[in-house]
């Protein structure tokens, strides 16, 4: 877990770095527009996965622990279609639509990083959880995020304007790299696992596969919307500048995905292995230190942000700066997120997709009836408000469904009962 947490932070600061030489190297304008199309772009490749990367992974854990290569190699080529068919279909429409409004090179940029996107997210789940971290999200990380710094770090040295289509282009490049290292990587494992595996004939389990992607298809295409939609849908309400700002805004007051997406990266590849070996009191005890750690980065974040973030929002952009109250009230619903902590993992990866399918479902469709109702009214301060009250109550359901169906406490809240356990009254502590 401290691994990850290492590799998260170190993630984490490269990616304000690339914003940051981004909006020093573009107007607020092209920044914006950069904003707008990466948002898209990251939304659409989540939707063209049609679910695999969840699915690879739950499949890779029950079949290897059944010892059933046979299902493992069918999941894996049923899996490959599914990607195949997905990006196809969601890729020519999303060429089409960029290629109305955008330059030729600009589009073709944002397809390539789209299209590596699509698959890299569905071999780094798989890879996390049959390797490891480093393999699984180091690699991808770093290689997506650290062509587009060398190349943003040069024009600010020789004093020139960054090109939007060259971001894009230097973070398809990466991800290409980082795929195919992580293919290659798996499939090495595999062959150590299973031996004759490329001459196993495969086992195919289509309806229940079927049915198993579509529901993590449509949970994972709603929370890449709930991640991603809201700049896209303020850039179409407002303008392209206001979405780069309230793009600054949100990645600043998302650091507590250092959290979050530290503890999805960990507790994705062992929480599903203890629960289907079994082993609750060893899952207990990785749930209890999660809530820790969690709950101790939530305390620096809001220490953080709130103390320094005129200062943090002046680093991108003087013109940031008043953004400030938005920045905070953002952070207190994205505080809540984080202490909600595995509870979405726990419902995606026991079985319970449908109930996580129905929170994230609710909880974008409030938040965009919000945009569209304050917006207008408030700008930038009624987005804000929409989002905050939509991330407070996503987590409180989150939380509660985990435990009530899957019968785990993934929130900070399982503190609580850790202090009863051990008989130690919370008023005393």
């Amino acid at each position: 877990m401290a691994f990850s947490f290492s590799l998260r932070i170190g993630t984490t600061l490269l990616s304000f770095v690339l914003i940051w030489l981004a909006a020093r190297t573009l107007d607020e304008h092209h920044f914006g527009t950069y904003s707008m199309l990466f948002s898209a772009a990251g939304l659409c490749s989540v939707v063209a996965t049609l679910g695999q990367q969840i699915f690879l992974m739950r499949a890779w854990s029950e079949y290897t622990s059944a010892d059933r290569p046979d299902l493992l190699k069918g999941a894996m080529l049923f899996s490959l279609l599914a990607c195949i068919g997905g990006g196809g279909l969601v890729g020519l429409s999303f060429y089409a639509w960029f290629a109305q409004s955008h330059e030729t090179f600009l589009t073709s940029a944002v397809m390539a990083y789209f299209v590596a996107m699509a698959v890299l997210l569905t071999t780094s789940h798989l890879s996390r959880t049959a390797i490891g971290n480093v393999v699984g999200d180091g690699l991808s990380a770093l290689l997506v995020i650290l062509p587009p710094v060398g190349y943003l770090s040069v024009c600010v040295l020789l004093h020139r304007v960054a090109d939007t289509g060259l971001i894009f282009l230097t973070m398809a490049i990466g991800a290409t790299v980082a795929l195919l290292a992580q293919l290659t990587l798996t499939i090495k494992k595999t062959l150590r696992l299973f031996p004759n595996f490329l001459s196993i004939k495969p086992t195919f389990n289509i309806a229940d596969w079927r049915d198993r992607s579509l529901k993590l298809w449509v949970s994972n295409s709603l929370e890449a919307a709930n991640q991603y939609a809201d700049v896209v849908i303020i850039g179409f309400l407002m303008s392209p500048t206001i979405a780069g700002a309230y793009f600054v805004t949100t990645r600043i007051a998302n650091a507590f995905a250092v959290a979050s997406t530290a503890l999805y990266l960990f507790s994705t590849r062992h929480i599903s292995n203890l629960y289907y070996a079994g082993r609750r009191q060893q899952l207990d005890a990785l749930l209890d230190t999660a809530a820790f750690v969690t709950l101790g980065i939530i305390a620096a974040g809001l220490l953080l942000i709130l103390g320094a973030g005129h200062w943090i929002l002046g680093l991108f952009s003087p013109e940031y700066e008043p953004y400030y109250g938005a920045l905070a009230l953002l952070t207190l619903g994205t505080a809540a997120v984080t202490a909600a902590g595995s509870s979405g993992s726990i419902l995606m990866l026991t079985g319970h997709e449908g109930r996580y399918l129905k929170i994230i479902g609710w909880a974008i469709a409030m938040r965009t009836a919000g945009f569209f109702v304050l917006i207008p009214l408030f700008n930038i301060t009624g987005a804000v408000v929409a989002t905050t009250i939509s991330f407070v109550w996503m987590a409180l359901m989150l939380r509660r469904s985990a435990k009530h169906v899957a019968g785990l406490d993934g929130s900070v809240l399982r503190l609580f009962g850790w202090l009863q356990r051990r008989n130690v009254p919370v008023s005393a502590e």
